[in-house]
């Protein structure tokens, strides 16, 4: 018996479903199949669907075993919140007013007038803001800026200005700038401050209509590619001066994440999507890329006043779900609804994803999608080639106590997987198994040190981590 309860609250859907008296309709393991999978990935997460799907002599469907995954660049290639920015700046779809946008822009900077550093002009965020804020009342007051599609017609207009590229390019300037000087608690929550203004539902739209439009563009190879916009050489009142930003243009959900999130559905396994992105758009490329069996989506918010979003992060709902917010939130809404057991499977990405990918008791398989990482995500695919090495088995690795970690390799070049582990960058001409970082991390495992306790040293050998509660702790 499945229990099936269906609640909404702030944007997330949590899905759960009873059916008294419910037999499964399949005797045997739905499969992955794709030719597009690394050999090893694929045997490991058939294995896993193998051992803890409906099929298991132990599997209880009132219990039913749950993955969770990160999206940004796991479930996606590369990310759906940064590409949603781009769209959004292009079509002008804000709904915050003109005398608001400065405090928007700098809503959560510890200190606003904090020198940036030499790779940032020695400028400052109240200046850039400043500068943007200014540009975008111009693009208000002449009609362009609507949180619905009512503009459109006049995009030519003023993609083609002055105003526009001004106010694009330093906010654009600015979310890179934030990121790369800032902890990740500020810069995350940062970017969905755009949001200001509307509602769930106008989010949800302004992301489904983003996501439905690359979803074709993706399909040529020639979408993906690095892009520049930079801001007029002589701008009236501009205080910052020309600036120039460089983004990654591509997002995609790939054939063969579709294909493991059906399986998983069907072998009776759950699938939670847990995000640092904000939580309609992730529900909004749920439905845009048409990923199956998703049961659930945790993923940041804001508060609300008179139904419509605010500058404030909502921490009375959970934490923010970047870095150890997303085990905090995963235990807060999701475990509740599995007698508090934790995810057999995870998937993961970067740094933000190490501590929910660690912590777990019960988890068995972390899929990592390779990205090359120096961060703490790099030491989990330096484990990841270790046990390869060692050609250890999913039952191995459980008998050790130890989570199986495993490698998939893409070519972002195109935005399609590939059946080995290497990863070749958007932009770059040769593939990458592992950082520098990565492979002295894989020396020292080879050297003696286990895979427990190089996760325990996490803190140590990035300084990413203030603390660590430990390997299989939860």
């Amino acid at each position: 018996m499945r229990l099936f309860k269906s609640m909404f609250c702030a944007g997330i859907l949590l899905a759960v479903f009873t059916v008294a008296g419910l037999a499964q309709a399949q005797d045997k393991v739905t499969l992955l199949t794709s030719k597009n999978w690394d050999p090893i990935v694929k045997a490991t997460l058939n294995d896993t669907m193998t051992r803890f799907g409906h099929t298991a002599r132990d599997y209880d469907p009132s219990i039913r075993p749950y993955a969770v995954f990160d999206f940004d660049n796991t479930v996606s290639i590369l990310d759906v919140e940064e590409q949603l920015a781009i769209y959004q700046l292009e079509h002008l779809r804000f709904a915050i007013k003109p005398d608001k946008m400065y405090e928007v822009l700098t809503t959560g900077i510890p200190d606003v007038n904090m020198d940036l550093g030499k790779d940032y002009g020695n400028l400052t965020v109240a200046k850039v803001a400043r500068d943007a804020a200014a540009a975008y009342k111009r693009l208000y007051d002449k009609g362009y800026v609507a949180a619905d599609t009512s503009r459109q017609a006049r995009q030519k207009e003023w993609l083609a200005s002055d105003d526009w590229k001004e106010f694009a390019t330093k906010a654009r300037w600015l979310y890179s700038a934030i990121g790369d000087t800032m902890d990740v608690s500020v810069s995350y929550p940062w970017i969905t401050y755009w949001f200001t203004g509307m509602s769930p539902k106008e989010v949800y739209t302004l992301a489904y209509t983003a996501f439905t439009d690359y979803a074709k563009k993706s399909e040529k190879a020639d979408f993906w590619k690095k892009c520049k916009w930079t801001s007029p050489a002589s701008y009236p009142g501009s205080v910052a001066g020309s600036l120039s930003v460089s983004y990654n243009q591509g997002i995609t959900v790939s054939p063969e994440l579709l294909e493991l999130f059906a399986a998983l559905e069907a072998n009776g396994i759950d699938a939670w999507i847990c995000s640092a992105s904000y939580v309609d758009v992730i529900n909004a490329a749920v439905k845009a890329f048409n990923i199956p069996g998703v049961d659930g989506v945790v993923a940041m918010t804001n508060k609300k006043v008179n139904g419509v979003y605010t500058n404030e992060y909502d921490y009375d709902f959970h934490a923010q779900t970047q870095g150890p917010g997303k085990a905090e939130s995963i235990d807060k809404v999701v475990r509740p609804l599995y007698r508090n057991q934790g995810p057999v499977l995870v998937a993961f990405d970067s740094q933000g994803d190490f501590n929910f990918c660690t912590v777990y008791k019960d988890t068995v398989t972390g899929l990592g999608l390779n990205r090359a990482r120096k961060d703490d995500a790099g030491i989990l695919a330096a484990i990841a080639v270790y046990q390869n090495q060692k050609k250890l088995t999913l039952a191995d690795t459980m008998k050790s106590g130890d989570i199986r970690y495993v490698l998939q390799g893409r070519n972002e070049n195109g935005g399609k997987l590939w059946a080995r582990p290497e990863v070749q960058a958007l932009g770059k001409k040769s593939p990458e198994l592992l950082s520098a970082k990565a492979e002295g991390w894989l020396k020292m495992l080879n050297e003696g040190t286990t895979p427990a306790q190089l996760v325990n040293k996490a803190p140590e050998l990035t300084g990413k981590l203030k603390t660590f509660e430990g390997y299989k702790t939860r």
